[in-house]
């Protein structure tokens, strides 16, 4: 007999159990809460104390600890998110450019924010404490501390010890 969720996951809050999905080898750390209609994909890694909001699919990929994804987001497989990073809801990463060459993943610093509804396209890197506007299409890597905003993303401030 299967376990559920709550058996797998005892330290983990399941907005609604019945309707959520977490495939086998995924590790979600203690404290962190999980929302309805939400698919985490095998292999997984959730850290602690992590919300993950309803409608999302976490692929394999890895989060950090104190991380809020908020509802409606795809975090493709081979993402990384440190620790302490906010994603708003509806936000798409990207791991695959469509030309035949090996993926790339997006990468996503300790303490940056993304606005909802912004993409992160393939092999992007975003910056420790940087923030990335809602809506936005990030095409390539932004510096630590900075704000990029549009499509695409250009940077509107930089890091307050950059020069301008």
């Amino acid at each position: 007999m299967q376990q559920s969720l709550e058996e797998r996951f005892p330290d983990v809050l399941f907005y609604n159990p019945a309707l959520t999905e977490v495939q086998d080898n995924v590790v979600i750390g203690a404290g962190s809460r999980v929302g309805s209609m939400t698919v985490v994909h095998r292999d997984a890694r959730v850290g602690t104390g992590t919300t993950i909001g309803s409608h999302c699919n976490i692929c394999a990929c890895t989060i950090g600890n104190n991380v809020s994804i908020q509802t409606a987001c795809h975090i493709t497989r081979g993402v990384t998110v440190e620790d302490d990073v906010f994603i708003g809801p509806h936000v798409v990463t990207l791991n695959d450019k469509l030309k035949g060459d090996p993926m790339i993943y997006p990468y996503i610093e300790k303490g940056a924010k993304i606005g909802g509804g912004s993409t992160i396209l393939p092999g992007v890197r975003i910056g420790a404490n940087a923030v990335v506007g809602a809506g936005s299409v990030v095409t390539k890597d932004v510096p630590p501390g900075a704000l990029v905003v549009g499509n695409p993303a250009r940077i509107r401030q930089p890091a307050p010890d950059s020069p301008a």
